[in-house]
C-alpha cells in the first residue's frame, strides 16, 4: 500500500510538472523582416529540434518595447545590441528614468554590421553627400536605432540637423519609404531580407562607406560607445556591398529575465555554443558567432545559469 501511495504521488507530481515543462518559452524580437526576428525564429526551431524545448517568437514593434517585457517576465529572452542592454539596465538614453534591473546577459554573440544605403545610381558617394538629403529617422518604436544612426552620421561629421528627416516608427518602415521614393537613403543591418527586398525593388542599392580616420571613429564612439569600424567583404548574400566596405560594427547579446531557471538558461547558452553551425544554415550572421567569447563585458550582470555554463566549459575565467 505504501508503495502504491508513493507511486501515485510520483505520478501526481509528474502530472503537475508537465504543463510547466510543456509551456513554450517566449522569445522577443523586432517585426518580421528584421535581423532579430530572423535570429529568434532560427533559435526557436533549433531549440525544438535539439533540446525538445518549445519556443514561440513574439515580435514587437521594436527592441525598446521588447526589453521591458523581458524585464517583467512576460517574455523569457531575446536578442539586443550591447548599447540598448546598457541603456535599459541603467535607465539611461532611450530608457531614461526606467532602469530595468531584472535583465540579465546570457551570452555575447556576434558583431552586427550596420550602415546607410542609397540607390546604386545615386550621386551620393560619401556620408558628407547626405547633407540636405531625405533620410528615414526617428524610429519611435526603436529609439536606440536613432542613436546608432546618429553615430553613423557623426562618423561623416553630420548631425540629424544636417539632413531632411523622414519620420518613421521602425527600420522596416524606413526601408518602405526608401522603396517608395520618399527617402534618398535608409539605414539597416547588412545582409538582411529587407535589404534584399530594397535591392530588388529599386534596381540595386549601395552601402556608403564609413571613414576609418581616428577622429571620425572617435566622433562615432562618442555617441555609440560600444561601436567600432570593421570591413565587410562583398558576398552573394550581402546586397549593396559592391567592394570592401568599412562600416559600423557592434555586438549583440542574448538577454534573459533574471528569474528564468538556471538550468533553462544553461540550455539556451549551450544551444548557442553547440548548434552554431545549424543556426548559421538558417541565418548566416551566426557564422560570426565566436564561441570562445560568449562571456564578455556587458553593463548588465550575467545570469547565474550562463556563468555556470561558462565555468563548466572553461570558456572564461568566471569569478
Amino acid at each position: 500500500m505504501r508503495i502504491g501511495i508513493i507511486a501515485a504521488a510520483g505520478l501526481f507530481a509528474a502530472a503537475l510538472a508537465q504543463p510547466a515543462a510543456a509551456q513554450p518559452m517566449g522569445i522577443g524580437s523586432s517585426p518580421q523582416g528584421t535581423l532579430t526576428y530572423a535570429m529568434a525564429a532560427a533559435f526557436a526551431n533549433t531549440l525544438r529540434e535539439t533540446a525538445n524545448i518549445q519556443a514561440r517568437v513574439q515580435p514587437q514593434s521594436g527592441t525598446g518595447v521588447m526589453l521591458p517585457l523581458i524585464n517583467s517576465g512576460e517574455l523569457d529572452f531575446g536578442f539586443v545590441n550591447t548599447l540598448e542592454l546598457s541603456e535599459a539596465y541603467n535607465g539611461t538614453g532611450s530608457h531614461q528614468g526606467r532602469p530595468q534591473r531584472n535583465l540579465r546577459a546570457a551570452a555575447v554573440m556576434m558583431p552586427i554590421q550596420v550602415g546607410i544605403f542609397v540607390r546604386n545610381d545615386s550621386p551620393i558617394r560619401t556620408l558628407e553627400d547626405l547633407r540636405g538629403r531625405r533620410i528615414a529617422q526617428g524610429f519611435t518604436a526603436q529609439a536606440v536605432i536613432q542613436t546608432v544612426l546618429e553615430g553613423v552620421l557623426a562618423n561623416g561629421g553630420l548631425t540629424p540637423a544636417d539632413i531632411r528627416p523622414v519620420q518613421v516608427p521602425n527600420l522596416i518602415r524606413g526601408v518602405d519609404e526608401f522603396i517608395a521614393g520618399n527617402a534618398d537613403a535608409a539605414f539597416f543591418a547588412l545582409g538582411q531580407a529587407k535589404v534584399a527586398e530594397a535591392d530588388a525593388a529599386v534596381g540595386g542599392i549601395r552601402f556608403i562607406p564609413l571613414s576609418t580616420d581616428a577622429e571620425a571613429v572617435a566622433r562615432m564612439r562618442r555617441i555609440v560607445a560600444p561601436s567600432y569600424i570593421g570591413v565587410v567583404q562583398p558576398a552573394a548574400n550581402l546586397p549593396g556591398v559592391r567592394e570592401p566596405l568599412p562600416t559600423m560594427f557592434y555586438d549583440y547579446v542574448m538577454v534573459v529575465n533574471a528569474s528564468l531557471p538556471a538550468a533553462r538558461v544553461q540550455t539556451l547558452v549551450a544551444t548557442l555554443h553547440d548548434q552554431r553551425d545549424r543556426l548559421a544554415q538558417a541565418v548566416p550572421i551566426f557564422r560570426q558567432l565566436d564561441t570562445s567569447r560568449l562571456y564578455g563585458r556587458t553593463d548588465a550582470p550575467f545570469h547565474e545559469g550562463a556563468l555556470a555554463f561558462f565555468r563548466a566549459r572553461n570558456i572564461a575565467q568566471v569569478q
